[in-house]
C-alpha cells in the first residue's frame, strides 16, 4: 500500500499565501483573500519560502495513511519534528504533516522512503528544496 493522500488544507495555495501577507500588511484579510491572483500567490511563496522563512507554510496540512512498514522511519522522524501527528490503525498509522515539515525532511532528511513517498504530494508552488533540484 505505501502512503495514500487522505486530505489535505483547501485552496493550500491561497492559504499559505495570506498566512504570508497577514504578517506585513494592514489589509484586512477579506481583501487578502480576494486581491491577489494565483499567480502573485505563487511569486510570493516562491520568494518567502526561498529566503527560508518557512513558518507560513505550517499552515498547509497534508494528511496521509501509511503503511506499518514506515513504522520505524515514523518514530526516527518523530522525535525532532512536534508538527506530525502519529495516530496507529490496526493496518498502520494515520499520519498529519504540515508543509513545513515536509521540506524539512526533505533537507535533513532525504534519503528515509518516508520522505521520498511524501515529496510526491507537495503543492507545485513550493520551490523544490536544494537537495530535490
Amino acid at each position: 500500500m505505501g502512503i495514500t493522500l487522505l486530505s489535505q488544507t483547501d485552496d493550500m495555495l491561497k492559504v499559505v499565501a495570506t498566512a504570508a501577507r497577514v504578517c506585513y500588511s494592514g489589509l484586512p484579510l477579506e481583501r487578502l483573500l480576494s486581491h491577489y491572483s494565483e499567480e502573485e500567490d505563487r511569486r510570493l511563496i516562491e520568494k518567502v519560502v526561498g529566503m527560508g522563512h518557512l513558518s507560513v507554510v505550517e499552515h498547509g496540512v497534508m494528511t496521509f495513511k501509511v503503511d506499518s512498514s514506515f513504522k520505524e522511519e515514523l518514530f526516527k522522524i518523530m522525535v525532532d519534528k512536534p508538527f506530525l501527528r502519529i495516530s496507529e490503525t490496526e493496518d498502520g498509522f494515520i499520519v498529519s504533516i504540515n508543509l513545513r515539515t515536509i521540506l524539512e525532511l526533505l533537507s535533513e532528511k532525504p534519503e528515509l522512503r518516508f520522505t521520498k513517498e511524501v515529496a510526491k504530494f507537495l503543492p507545485d508552488f513550493l520551490p523544490k528544496p536544494k537537495s530535490q533540484q
